[in-house]
C-alpha cells in the first residue's frame, strides 16, 4: 500500500475506485482478524491467572467439581463482587478460607445462607460434591459472581497450549494480514504503471 509522502498519496487517489474500495476491505479485515485474536489470546491468559477485564474477571475452571455445568477447561467470566445480597444457587468464586485449598480460588453454588453476627455468611457446594463445602464464607472471602460461559475463549485457550496452536491463534492472522499488505503493493504499482504508460496507438492527424 502507499504510504508515507504525499506523492504516494496522490499517486493512490489515481488508481481504480473499486481496487480503492477493494484493498480498504480487505486491508480492515485482516486488521480487525489480528486483533480479535490478540485480544482472545489475551483474555485466555488472563483466564489461566483469573485475570481481571475491564472490571470483570476471567477464570479458567480446573477441576470437575462443578460438573456437569462446568467442565475442566471451560472459561468463565465474572462480575466482580461489591457486597451485594446473594441467594442459594448463584454460582460464585472465592478464595477458600480454610482447609487444603486455602487461597485458592475456587467455583462453586451458594447452598444455604444464615446470618452471624449480623452479618450475612453462605456455605457453598460444587454440583458435582455429594455434600457442603467445609468452609463457611463472608463477604470478604467472595471474589466475583457468575457472569456468563465464554466458549470461544475456551477454544482459543486450549489451542493456546501447544506451539502450534499458538502459531494459528497469533501467527496466521499476522501473516494474513502481511501477506494483504504485500499483495496490494504489487498491485498498487502494477496498476499505477499501466494507467501512466503511454498508449500504444498515436493519434493520426494526416
Amino acid at each position: 500500500m502507499f504510504t508515507g509522502t504525499s506523492a504516494k498519496k496522490e499517486e493512490r487517489k489515481k488508481l481504480p475506485v473499486w481496487y480503492r474500495a477493494l484493498s480498504a476491505v480487505l486491508t480492515a479485515l485482516a486488521v480487525i482478524a489480528v486483533c480479535f485474536c490478540v485480544v482472545l489470546a489475551f483474555i485466555s491468559s488472563s483466564g489461566e491467572k483469573g485475570g481481571g477485564l475491564l472490571g470483570n474477571i476471567v477464570l479458567k475452571v480446573t477441576s470437575a467439581s462443578m460438573e456437569p455445568t462446568f467442565s475442566p477447561g471451560d472459561v468463565l467470566l465474572y462480575s466482580a463482587y461489591d457486597g451485594e445480597e446473594l441467594a442459594v444457587g448463584d454460582i460464585v468464586v472465592f478464595r477458600a478460607p480454610s482447609g487444603v485449598y486455602e487461597g485458592s480460588l475456587v467455583t462453586h453454588r451458594i447452598s444455604s445462607v444464615s446470618e452471624e453476627d449480623g452479618e450475612a455468611v453462605y456455605r457453598t457446594k460444587g454440583d458435582a460434591a455429594p455434600s457442603e463445602d467445609a468452609w463457611v464464607l463472608r463477604a470478604e472471602d467472595i471474589v466475583g459472581v457468575y457472569s456468563r460461559e465464554l466458549p470461544l475463549v475456551a477454544d482459543v485457550s486450549r489451542h493456546m497450549q501447544s506451539a502450534g496452536g499458538r502459531m494459528l491463534v497469533i501467527g496466521l492472522p499476522v501473516l494474513l494480514l502481511a501477506a494483504v499488505l504485500i499483495a496490494d503493493a504489487v498491485l498498487s504499482r502494477k496498476l499505477a504503471k499501466q494507467k501512466s504508460a503511454p498508449s500504444d496507438k498515436e493519434p493520426n492527424f494526416d
